[in-house]
This record gives C-alpha cells, sequence and structure tokens, in this order.
C-alpha cells in the first residue's frame, strides 16, 4: 500500500484515546471528537510526507494546538454543554407555569402560605426537612453516578453536568435556610412577607426537583441526541 494512503489502525485509535487521557481529557465524547481531529491531522501528514512515523506524525498534529494544547477546546466544550443544560433545565421548569401544571403550583403556593400563618416553626420544620432531603438525594446520585463511571470506564460530559449541577442546588441554598431554621421563632409573620415567603419556597422547590429529579430521569433522551452513540456503548 501507499504510505500516502495510510490509514489509522485500530490500535493506533486507541493511542490516540490513551494520548488524549495523558492530556487531561477525562470525557469520553471530547476524546472521541479530540482523537477524529488528531487522526485526521496525522492521515494529512502522511500525505505530505509519507517517511513519518506515527508518534511523529502525532506530535506534528498535536502541535496545531497550540502551548495549551486540548484545554481551549475542551474549555469552549464544556461552556456550550453548560448552556445547554441551563436550557433544558428552564424549559422543564417553565413546565410548571402552564395547564394543568401550574395549577399544583397555585396549590403549593396556598398551602405553604396557610402553614406560614398557622405557625411559622411548622413551616421551618417543614422547610428543614425539604433541605435535608434534596441535600441526601444528591449525595446518593452523586455516588451512583460515580460508581457507574467507575464500571463503565467512561464519562460523558453533559452527563457529568446534569448530576453534579444536579447536587448544587440544594447544598448552595442550605447555608441560608438552615439560619432560618435556628433563627425563626414563632410570631405572626405580615401578609407580604407570607406570600413572598411561600412564593420563594416553591419556586426553590420546584427548581430542585426539576435538577434532581426530572432532568436525570430524561439524562439518557438527552444524552443520545447529542451523542447518537451513546445508547449503544453504554449498553456494552
Amino acid at each position: 500500500m501507499n504510505n500516502k494512503d495510510r490509514k489509522i489502525t485500530a490500535h493506533e485509535a486507541d493511542r490516540l484515546f490513551g494520548f488524549t487521557r495523558e492530556h487531561f481529557v477525562e470525557h469520553y465524547d471530547l476524546q472521541s471528537e479530540l482523537v477524529d481531529h488528531l487522526a485526521n491531522a496525522i492521515e494529512l501528514k502522511w500525505q505530505q510526507n509519507p517517511d513519518l512515523d506515527f508518534e511523529q506524525a502525532l506530535q506534528a498534529a498535536f502541535k496545531k494546538f497550540g502551548i495549551f494544547g486540548f484545554s481551549d477546546i475542551v474549555e469552549k466544550r464544556q461552556k456550550a454543554l453548560t448552556k445547554k443544560y441551563y436550557k433544558l433545565l428552564w424549559s422543564y421548569f417553565k413546565t410548571f407555569f402552564r395547564l394543568p401544571q401550574v395549577l399544583g403550583t397555585l396549590s403549593a403556593v396556598i398551602a405553604i402560605y396557610w402553614l406560614l400563618k398557622f405557625s411559622t416553626i411548622l413551616y421551618t420544620v417543614f422547610l428543614f426537612c425539604g433541605i435535608v432531603a434534596g441535600i441526601s438525594y444528591a449525595i446518593y446520585m452523586s455516588v451512583k453516578y460515580r460508581r457507574r463511571a467507575k464500571k463503565t470506564g467512561r464519562k460523558w460530559l453533559l452527563e457529568e453536568i446534569i448530576y453534579s449541577c444536579a447536587g448544587g442546588f440544594p447544598i448552595v441554598y442550605a447555608p441560608i435556610y438552615f439560619q432560618h431554621f435556628f433563627s425563626l421563632e414563632e410570631k405572626t409573620i405580615s401578609e407580604p412577607a407570607a406570600w413572598l415567603l411561600a412564593i420563594t419556597l416553591v419556586l426553590y422547590y420546584l427548581f430542585d426537583y426539576v435538577a434532581l429529579f426530572v432532568l436525570p430521569r430524561k439524562a439518557e433522551k438527552h444524552l443520545t441526541e447529542l451523542y447518537p452513540e451513546y445508547h449503544i456503548i453504554e449498553k456494552q
């Protein structure tokens, strides 16, 4: 075979995956994208200089990524997929303000308003239990994801964003509400304050519910849309 027509072998492709890992690219989807770039660049180098061996061609192809290597591409991809994650989150969150779900949302606001008017202590206990439950479930999800990633040996960037960001929502707001828990005594709440607290709590719980339950349940669907090979690879 003419060396100019040489193509990347399966063994060399494995070496390229290893090369991306050596340069701190952890996620399989980013590795695959970079392996494609490197393979095309190496084959182009062989067309230009058939006498180059694989490692020489690889290093020449890698130089094109500049002094920061793969970091710029990884950072841009992370930003793009994080933006996609929040768009998905927002799209599911908005469904709770459309019929018929909006009726449940309004009912929840009214129920919490009356709970506040009845007893601020009971409201605080309810708040405290919700925060603890959210944090506990976030930890469970995080552990489950890490175990599965370890078992399969693959991590997907969007999947990691879904599970890591989901765990962040209850934890980010927890200190505020824990302080509220320890400082609030039984007292009368004004009408505007009661409605404001009720609306705020419902919005917070809805956002947490979408991040912790709705989006993770839809993760496989969105991952398959983004990475057609996801379903096949993860079922191997």
